[in-house]
């Protein structure tokens, strides 16, 4: 497995410099807890940083990736990596992070192994005083490893779900606007009040001089355009539509100008909501 076939993994996740989230942090604190270290981390490995997605006793956002320590668990995801005198180990003698009084001594973290068995980063405990490991402590480590992935991976498919909603969402439109009729979901309350949920562009060629926008609000401007001899029986037909749902069909007619006049066809499947309003979905 490839550095860039890694990195293309992470950025699946969509996880990179995103908000702090209340399940993981608490994951973290727990591991801190079971380890008996003042500090931990839910840590995601780019391409030249270490992101911290959670931290527990620790302020820093993201270090320089050749700084650290996570860097080292990418090729073990199997194992936890141990570092229990930093300052005593050659690969960090030179890591800025071990110098000073506040260094970082011990370190340990449990590799984040999504099911492809790629490393995104760590869930890591950190500590300012040397130390050892239980076996147990590490056990503990790759369970919550296992319990962050399972959330990464739930978040990551309601993510593409989200998105696969979106497309859908997208294209239905591109076929509703291109449609050469109307398109419309209305709904009606108790009172009588009327408001279009949806409207398709065929409004605009069926009306072209009167604005949609004004007309999804108050559906009620629509009867303007009804032929005076067809208003009441337009106004019959919806409400009693609206008492037995029973299905809209009427013929009616529509003054589009001064001399000219067009036949209608409206049809629509009416649905009674919890709240006792009425949603009719149909065509013009």
């Amino acid at each position: 497995m490839t550095e860039q076939s890694r990195l293309k993994e992470l950025y699946r996740y969509h996880i990179l410099d995103t908000k702090p989230e209340v399940e993981l942090d608490e994951l973290a604190e727990i591991a801190s807890l079971i380890c008996n270290t003042p500090m931990s981390l839910i840590t995601m490995v780019d391409k030249e940083r270490t992101w911290h997605k959670s931290k527990y006793g620790f302020d820093i956002d993201e270090v320089v990736r050749q700084n650290s320590f996570c860097q080292h668990a990418l090729n073990n995801p199997k194992e936890v990596f141990v570092v229990e005198d930093a300052q005593l180990d050659p690969k960090f003698i030179d890591n800025p992070f071990t110098k000073g009084d506040n260094a970082i001594r011990f370190y340990a973290g449990a590799p984040l192994v999504t099911p492809r068995g790629y490393v995104l980063g760590t869930i890591c405990v950190v500590d300012t005083k040397p130390k050892k490991i239980t076996d147990v402590q590490k056990r503990a480590l790759q369970i919550l490893s296992k319990k962050a992935m399972d959330y990464l991976n739930s978040r990551k498919l309601i993510l593409l779900q989200n998105n696969s909603i979106e497309l859908n969402a997208l294209k239905l439109k591109k076929i509703t606007d291109s449609a050469p009729c109307v398109l419309f979901q209305l709904q009606m309350t108790k009172t009588g009040k009327m408001k279009f949920d949806f409207l398709s562009k065929g409004i605009n060629s069926t009306l072209p001089d009167f604005k949609s926008e004004l007309l999804k609000e108050s559906p009620e401007l629509f009867f303007k355009f009804i032929h005076p001899d067809d208003l009441p029986h337009i106004k019959q037909s919806i409400q009693e539509s609206f008492t037995d749902l029973t299905e809209w069909h009427i013929a009616y007619r529509v003054k589009i100008s001064e001399k000219k006049t067009e036949w209608h066809l409206g049809r629509a499947l009416p649905e009674k909501t919890k709240e006792g309003s009425v949603i009719w979905y149909g065509t013009i």
